[in-house]
C-alpha cells in the first residue's frame, strides 16, 4: 500500500500499520493520475493538485503523517494495482484516522440545513464509490469548495441519512453495517452513477464482505449476477430474492431468481431479515416439518441452479414462495438487524417454471402473506434458477437472434402446462439438445449464401 508522506510529499511503500488520512471527492476535469509524477517539480502544476497539497495541510493539522489519495496513491497503468485499490478499498477508508471529503460543488458559506441547500444536492452524493466512502470510516469531516468546514458526519447524520436514503444506524455505526440485510444495504446503491458500468458493482464489495475479480467490458448485469452469487456463499438471507422488477430492465435483461441490477432493490429499503432460528421455529409452528434448509449453492455449478426447502403454494401454473424476511422498520436485537413479524407476516414472491427451474415471474412484487393464509403453504424442496443464459448464435443476422430467444423464452413456459404422460419426453429430451438443434438451424440454413429460405422454398416448387 503505497501512502504519501505529508511532510516531503513523496510516496512511501508501507507493509505495516500506520495511521493516515484519506480522501473522498470527485474528480474535477482534466484531473488524472499522478502516481508517476509524484516529486516532480512540476506535479504542483498539474490540474486538481490543490486538493492533494490542501489534504497534506489537513493531515498535518490533524497529527498525522501520511494520507491516502486515489489520483496519487494508486498506479493507474498497473493492473494489477487499480484491481486492488478496488478490492480493498472499503478496508482502507474503514482503517482510516479519518476521512477529509471534499464538495467541490458546495459553497463555504451556507447552511448545509437548509432545505435547498447545495450540500443536499452535491453530485458528491450520487457517486457509486461514495457509498463505501462515506459508510466505512468511522469519522468524515466535510469540506466546500474554498475548503471551509461544512460539518462532521456525526454532526450531519440526520440530513445525510435523508439525502443518501440509508439508515442513520449504519452512518453513526459502522460496524453495524454487514448487521443489515441484504435488501437494505442493496438499496442504498439506487440512483448512483459511475464512469465505468462495472464499477457500479464493484463499489458493493466491501458493503457485502466480498471479493470479485476486477474484469471490465462484461457489463454490469454479469458482474451484479457474480456479486449476488457470492454473497450467497456467505450469508443464509433470504431477503436477497425480495427484488422488484427495475422499472429500466428489459426483459432480456431477466435473470432467473436473482435480480439483474441493484436498482431492482430501490424500493426495499424496509426489507429486514428473519433470524434463522427464528424462521425454523416460525416454520415448524405454521408448515411442518420442524427442520427448514437455507438456500445453498448446487454442487454443479454448472447448473445455475439453487436448491432449497421453502413454504411454497400453488398459483395457476407457477407457486408463491415465502422467504425468511418481512417488512417494516430494523429493530436490532444487540447482534443484527430484524424485521418484527407481529407488525407483518413473512414476504411472499411469486415463481413461474422454466426449462433450469423456479425463476421470478416478470410481473411479480412483493406482497406480505397474513397468518390466515399459512394453511395454504406446505414445505417442499425446489430448484430455483440463478440466472438465465442465451444461445451463442455467432454472426446470425440480429432479428433472427431475436426470434430465437423468444421461441426458447415461449418453449421454456410451455413445460407447465404440458401433462405429466407427455411431460416424459421432455425429461429425456432435454432443453439443451433442442438449443443446439435451433442453434444449428439459424447458422447453417437461415444464414446461407442466397438466402436460406428462399432456396428452401425453390426446392418444394
Amino acid at each position: 500500500m503505497y501512502l504519501l508522506n505529508v511532510n516531503t510529499q513523496q510516496l512511501e511503500d508501507i507493509h505495516e500499520q500506520r495511521p493516515y488520512a484519506i480522501l473522498s471527492h470527485v474528480w474535477g476535469a482534466g484531473e488524472r493520475d499522478y502516481f508517476q509524477k509524484i516529486g516532480t517539480k512540476n506535479v504542483h502544476m498539474e490540474p486538481g493538485y490543490e486538493k492533494v497539497e490542501m489534504c497534506c495541510g489537513l493531515a498535518q493539522q490533524d497529527g498525522l503523517d501520511y494520507v491516502w489519495i486515489d489520483n496519487c496513491c494508486a498506479d493507474a497503468n498497473a493492473r494489477g494495482t487499480q484491481s486492488e485499490a478496488r478490492i480493498s478499498a472499503y478496508a482502507w477508508f474503514q482503517q482510516a484516522q479519518v476521512c477529509y471529503a471534499y464538495l467541490d460543488d458546495v459553497d463555504g458559506d451556507e447552511d448545509p440545513r437548509e432545505k435547498f441547500s447545495r450540500f443536499r444536492g452535491s453530485r458528491w452524493f450520487k457517486r457509486s464509490w461514495t457509498l463505501q466512502e462515506l459508510l466505512a470510516p468511522k469519522h468524515v469531516f466535510f469540506f466546500a469548495k474554498d475548503w471551509t468546514m461544512i460539518g462532521t458526519k456525526a454532526d450531519l447524520v440526520e440530513i445525510i441519512s435523508k439525502v443518501a436514503d440509508i439508515h442513520k444506524d449504519a452512518l453513526e455505526y459502522p460496524e453495524r453495517i454487514p448487521c443489515f440485510s441484504i435488501a437494505t444495504r442493496m438499496s442504498w446503491a439506487k440512483g448512483r452513477t459511475s464512469t465505468k458500468e462495472e464499477d457500479k458493482v464493484y463499489a458493493l464489495m466491501g458493503l457485502f464482505g466480498v471479493n470479485l475479480p476486477v474484469v471490465y467490458g462484461e457489463g454490469k448485469t454479469r458482474t451484479f449476477l457474480k456479486l449476488q452469487t457470492e454473497i450467497m456463499k456467505i450469508t443464509d438471507d433470504q431477503s436477497i430474492f425480495a427484488w422488484h422488477s427495475a422499472a429500466d430492465a428489459a426483459e432480456s435483461d431477466a435473470s432467473g431468481i436473482l435480480a439483474s441490477t441493484y436498482e431492482c432493490f430501490a424500493k426495499c429499503g424496509d426489507v429486514q431479515k428473519i433470524p434463522y432460528d427464528q424462521w425454523s421455529e416460525y416454520c415448524a409452528e405454521h408448515f411442518r416439518p420442524k427442520n427448514l434448509a437455507s438456500p445453498q449453492l448446487d454442487v454443479d455449478p454448472s447448473c445455475s441452479r439453487l436448491q432449497a426447502t421453502l413454504p411454497v403454494r400453488q398459483r395457476g401454473v407457477g407457486l408463491d414462495v415465502l422467504l425468511a424476511c418481512a417488512r417494516g422498520p430494523a429493530v436490532w436485537n444487540g447482534s443484527e438487524y430484524i424485521a418484527d413479524l407481529k407488525k407483518g407476516g413473512p414476504i411472499c414472491i411469486r415463481l413461474q417454471q422454466s426449462y433450469r427451474g423456479y425463476e421470478r415471474a416478470h410481473e411479480s412484487c412483493l406482497e406480505t402473506v397474513a397468518v390466515n393464509d399459512f394453511r395454504k403453504f406446505s414445505l417442499q424442496d425446489i430448484h430455483l434458477c440463478t440466472s438465465r443464459s442465451s444461445p451463442d448464435l455467432g454472426n446470425a443476422p440480429a432479428y433472427l437472434e431475436w426470434l430465437v430467444n423468444r421461441f426458447i423464452y415461449i418453449i421454456s413456459h410451455v413445460v407447465p402446462y404440458v401433462p405429466n404422460r407427455l411431460r416424459l419426453f421432455y425429461d429425456l429430451f432435454p432443453f439443451y439438445q433442442l438449443w443446439f438443434m435451433t442453434n444449428w438451424f439459424v447458422l447453417n440454413v437461415t444464414t446461407m449464401p442466397g438466402g436460406g429460405w428462399r432456396r428452401m422454398w425453390r426446392k418444394n416448387d
